[in-house]
């Protein structure tokens, strides 16, 4: 082994799948032979349980503070604003500063405020005020950390397998989608809300431990083996403009990053709504909406491995858009079927859309990273994490619409809206839609500081 394959914990850079084959979950876990992607990997899924763990405590608080739907969503604008804000200045400094150091501040930023908030329900001062306050330092370090972790991914794993690395990320972010909410629910009904708090901070905690086993300067290693690009200089925003200019010059970046626009602004906030629908609408108690958050997790883990065995198809275009058009579908069948069938329909239609809108989600992330060149991976990522303060953003105008007219005439509309994008995409676009990808392998050499690409059948 070399000192450079050393360096990444593993097997060389060129040992991943190959493109066409036939889907195959085996062949994307190849990623878990690099022994810096398993921390990696693992540190990911303790921060995302903690994540999930949040995003129960957070929305049941905003619930309990308030009885408003709008009050909610306001909790989770609070959050997404400066993921708005600042997320370009994030992936900036994700191709400007050693991503794993990066990565680790960010994490025992929100760790800490986490302890912070346990300890104001305990003590019984949180005030919707408060909460409004920590979602924003909170959504701030998010913003600067995030654009870090998949790039980073993707260095220590090599350009070969790079959508490998990211589907089975992905993976193990839906896969705390069932654990999390379980955890919540059984804290909440043990113990309160605050309890759930408490362990949310170990499990960030846990992640940063788990991170410290990656040796630092990962990135830089990357920069020498491909010489193919710096990192880069001078002004940030410099920076950031080169990044949303070559962004706007890539059709294809800009195709996907519309395409998640579309379901983050339309389909994702259907989950902002729950805490308050399953206990106004259908009679349920707290721990219900971390059933229905369970149910959703399982359908997200199926469709994130299944797009995981995907790593070769040549038609992900036509499969993502299939998979939108059923994320709107399945809004709706959450109106209709919890009208018809109770909770038992809400928990069909949930675990409907976590199958089919992480599906979605999973696809455009791997084509986006598969798009984009090395050196822009940090900025390319954050304008895709943009694109996910549209959720937060859109759960408060959609919160005063359910306050009027109801959160199931709110999940109707939104699925009509995400299937008529869809039906307009495929008119405007069929041909990228409907075809076929070109089957193309990324290698880097170094010659004279620049990276070649060749192209094979």
């Amino acid at each position: 082994m070399t000192a450079s394959e050393s360096m990444r914990g593993g097997m060389p850079g060129g040992a991943g799948p190959g493109r066409g084959s036939k889907p195959s979950l085996r062949a994307a876990m190849v990623v878990f032979q690099y022994r810096h992607y398993r921390y990696l990997w693992t540190s990911s899924a303790l921060s995302f349980t903690g994540m999930q763990i949040q995003q129960v405590a957070r929305a049941l608080l905003a619930w309990e503070l308030t009885k408003s739907y709008g009050a909610v969503g306001a909790v989770s604008l609070s959050f997404g604003l400066p993921m708005m804000l600042f997320s370009l200045i994030g992936g900036s400094l994700a191709d400007r500063l050693e991503k794993r150091n990066l990565t680790l501040m960010t994490q025992a930023g929100v760790g800490i405020l986490s302890l912070i908030t346990a300890v104001l329900i305990t003590t019984d001062v949180i005030t919707i005020q408060i909460l409004l306050g920590l979602g924003l330092v909170q959504g701030t370090f998010f913003a600067l950390g995030m654009p870090a972790r998949t790039p980073l991914m993707a260095e220590v794993v090599g350009p070969r397998n790079v959508m490998s690395a990211i589907a089975m990320s992905n993976a193990a972010m839906n896969a705390t989608r069932l654990l999390g909410p379980a955890i919540a629910g059984v804290l909440v009904a043990l113990w309160g809300i605050d309890s759930a708090y408490y362990v949310m901070s170990m499990f960030y905690a846990l992640a940063i431990v788990t991170m410290l086993r990656v040796p630092t300067g990962l990135s830089e290693l990357a920069r020498v083996e491909s010489g193919a690009f710096r990192r880069p200089q001078g002004n940030m925003f410099v920076e950031i403009g080169r990044g949303l200019s070559y962004v706007a010059r890539h059709p294809r970046l800009r195709l996907l990053i519309g395409m998640l626009f579309i379901l983050t602004f339309f389909a994702s906030p259907y989950i902002i709504l729950l805490p308050g629908f399953v206990q106004d609408d259908l009679g349920r108690s707290k721990s219900a909406f971390a059933v229905l958050q369970m149910v959703s997790g399982v359908g997200a883990l199926a469709g994130a491995l299944g797009i995981a065995t995907l790593t070769g198809h040549d038609r992900k275009p036509l499969i993502q858009w299939v998979a939108g058009i059923l994320t709107g579908a399945g809004l709706i069948l959450l109106a209709v079927g919890s009208s018809l069938f109770g909770f038992g329909g809400a928990c069909v239609a949930v675990l409907f859309l976590g199958l089919f809108l992480t599906a979605y989600q999973t696809l455009n992330n791997t084509m986006l990273m598969d798009e984009a060149d090395p050196e822009y991976y940090g900025r390319v990522m954050s304008i895709n994490m943009l694109t996910f303060s549209a959720m937060p953003v859109m759960a408060y105008p959609l919160g005063a619409i359910a306050d009027a007219f109801g959160a199931k005439q709110t999940f109707f509309a939104e699925g009509a809206i995400v299937a008529g994008f869809m039906v307009l995409v495929a008119v405007i676009n069929s041909r990228y839609t409907f075809g076929r990808l070109s089957s193309h392998v990324r290698q880097v050499t170094v010659t004279h500081g620049a990276e070649e690409r060749t192209s094979a059948a």
